[in-house]
């Protein structure tokens, strides 16, 4: 059976597995940040510093992972919906334009995440779903 090519091509990204799952993760926050979800446009304005306080009023203080670490390549492309590479060029932008942005605090392993997020009012991360979480940091479910 033949198809048009635009079908075709539809077809297979249809059964092509999503690149990223929310289960390759899971959202930290500082128990001082009131509630148990966020939505997702919500928690990736806080980490574009597009939104730079929760709900309450509190400051918002993210923090990623390494370029590198594969929770962060999940992350980025389950809540921001674009790969590390291209949220890397977005920094340099800010960065270095007229009105400069600092991009959120890297930390390099779960256990540093964790700590962060304990210490820092306000703060969010995430670490792997492996992640043992202390009682200093609560896990937020992500909604649409």
């Amino acid at each position: 059976m033949w198809l048009p090519a635009g079908l075709a091509m539809a077809l297979v990204l249809a059964a092509a597995p999503p690149s990223a799952a929310a289960d390759d993760f899971v959202v930290i926050v500082n128990p001082s940040v009131a509630g148990v979800n966020v939505r997702r446009a919500d928690l990736g304005a806080v980490f574009l510093r597009k939104a730079t306080r929760w709900g309450s009023g509190a400051t918002a203080v993210p923090v990623d992972q390494s370029g590198t670490s594969p929770v962060r390549n999940a992350f980025s492309q389950a809540v921001l919906a674009m790969p590390v590479a291209t949220a890397v060029q977005y920094w340099q932008k800010l960065m270095f334009g007229a009105n400069p942005v600092r991009p959120p605090v890297v930390k390099g392993s779960d256990a540093e995440v964790i700590a962060f997020v304990a210490k820092t009012e306000g703060a969010v991360g995430y670490v792997s779903k492996a992640a043992v979480l202390p009682p200093g940091v609560k896990a937020i479910a992500v909604i649409e």
